[in-house]
């Protein structure tokens, strides 16, 4: 069986947010390119219009095209618990990413959320959609 390229090595949850550090042990797996943004948004055409905190512009898809994996797996997760939850429109879910190790490929992904079971499936469901996003479109 192939190995995974977003490896998740734990998951907390915390009052409030939901933990996550994974692994992606080979660099070339490490960075979104046009064709990953593309395939990814052909699934979730909201993820460019999410608000994101970033040196580009205010919506993720100023740098949905060349930012890390870590981050695109924050907004897919916030993405998946917006549209698969039974909360009011108004309510907003947050996240972070960053590199904890860049060289080794270590990296934490936090998400708010209002259900812990559903931001657990929302990771799980965000991860394994993205593992099959980076083979078919970084290999």
């Amino acid at each position: 069986m192939e190995e995974k390229p977003i490896q998740v090595k734990t998951i907390v949850v915390r009052t409030g947010r939901i933990v996550c550090d994974i692994e992606i042990p080979n660099p070339a797996f490490r960075m979104t390119s046009p064709k990953l943004a593309a395939f990814v948004t052909n699934q979730y055409p909201d993820l460019p219009l999410h608000a994101c905190v970033n040196d580009v512009g205010t919506a993720f898809g100023s740098v949905i095209e060349k930012t890390s994996i870590p981050h695109m797996l924050e907004h897919l997760v916030v993405d998946i618990q917006a549209h698969e939850t039974d909360t009011p429109r108004a309510e907003t879910f947050v996240g972070t990413s960053e590199w904890i190790d860049e060289e080794a490929g270590k990296a934490r992904v936090e998400a708010s959320f209002r259900d812990d079971l559903q931001a657990l499936r929302a990771f799980n469901k965000a991860v394994e959609f993205l593992n099959t996003a980076v083979l078919t479109c970084l290999s």
